[in-house]
């Protein structure tokens, strides 16, 4: 039994080493994907602003979700159509801002966040995280990404940042950049379901392998430690009955005269001989007081004596 927990140690620890490794290559996938994703997202929204500076902006009719930008310069931030159709400019900012406004009733809850540390608009300025990881870029940083939780929820957070091109100096000229000047940033948050749900399947498969895998040792265990008792058991009567047959039983053919046995090949061995090889006795030779009396007599001793002489 001893060697059955041994097993069952061993087992564990071999399935708690893979499922730690298993986690750890999982956290690192899942990382890698969210971060790819959260990209992707932010090249998305690059490309859509390029598109949008390189027209300058554009107009759109004046709703209640598309108001008048008062950040904007007054000129030409609002025209007419023929018709008499009122229109609002809408440039990359802007624009970014309604994408995210957008995005964020979506029921993935993707968010997108323009910020800087010089924001024209005040609901651009940017929070404590995104601060840390703004001043990162203006040392070097390309882009930064990060897990959090909020409420037992998984959220993964990517942030890379905006240069100024020539078609932005047209609104930022006046904050002092100049072109390749980092501007900002913008941040990209996604509700990482993977994160929160995967170890637990994770966790659960591995669980379940380790519970059949000990089933599985203790089964055997037991059946081996069964078979372990039924072959001793075995080996008890097999001693037992090697030890009947080497017991002498039966009718043994003995010589009436000179004592000798005739063994099962027709042979004829002195009764000593022929006990030692069929039973465990030993001999040790001697001579009893018949015999003394009858072969070292004083009487024989002197007769033998004479005959010598």
């Amino acid at each position: 039994m001893k060697r059955v927990i041994l097993v069952i140690i061993m087992w564990t620890f071999v399935v708690g080493t893979s499922l730690t490794f298993s986690i750890l290559n999982e956290k690192k996938e899942n990382r890698r994907l969210a971060f790819e994703t959260a990209k992707a997202f932010f090249q998305q929204l690059v490309i859509t602003r390029a598109w949008n500076a390189s027209h300058n902006g554009v107009y759109v009719p004046i709703t209640n979700k598309s108001i008048i930008n008062k950040y904007l310069d007054p000129e030409l931030r609002e025209i007419s159509t023929d018709k008499g159709i009122k229109l609002t400019k809408v440039n990359p900012a802007y624009m970014t801002r309604q994408i995210s406004e957008i995005a964020s009733k979506n029921k993935y809850r993707i968010q997108f966040h323009i910020t800087s540390l010089k924001p024209i608009r005040p609901q651009n300025k940017a929070t404590e995280w995104e601060k840390k990881w703004l001043l990162s870029f203006e040392k070097g940083a390309k882009e930064r990404g990060g897990f959090f939780y909020d409420n037992k929820t998984s959220f993964f957070r990517y942030m890379a940042p905006l240069k100024v091109g020539k078609n932005c100096l047209s609104c930022h000229q006046k904050q002092g950049y100049v072109e390749g000047d980092i501007r900002g940033g913008i941040s990209v948050t996604l509700q990482y379901f993977s994160e929160t749900y995967g170890n637990i399947s994770l966790i659960s498969g591995y669980l379940i392998a380790g519970f059949i895998g000990i089933f599985l040792i203790l089964t055997g265990g037991m059946l081996l430690v069964k078979e372990r008792h039924r072959l001793e058991e075995s080996n008890k009567n097999l001693e037992a009955e090697i030890d009947r047959v080497n017991t002498l039983s039966g009718i043994v053919p003995i010589c009436m005269h000179c004592k000798e046995i005739r063994d099962d090949k027709g042979y004829w061995n002195k009764l000593e001989v022929f006990i030692s090889e069929h039973s465990d006795a030993e001999f040790s030779h001697g001579v009893c007081d018949k015999c003394m009396e009858e072969h070292y007599s004083e009487e024989k001793i002197r007769k033998l004596a004479e005959q010598n002489e």
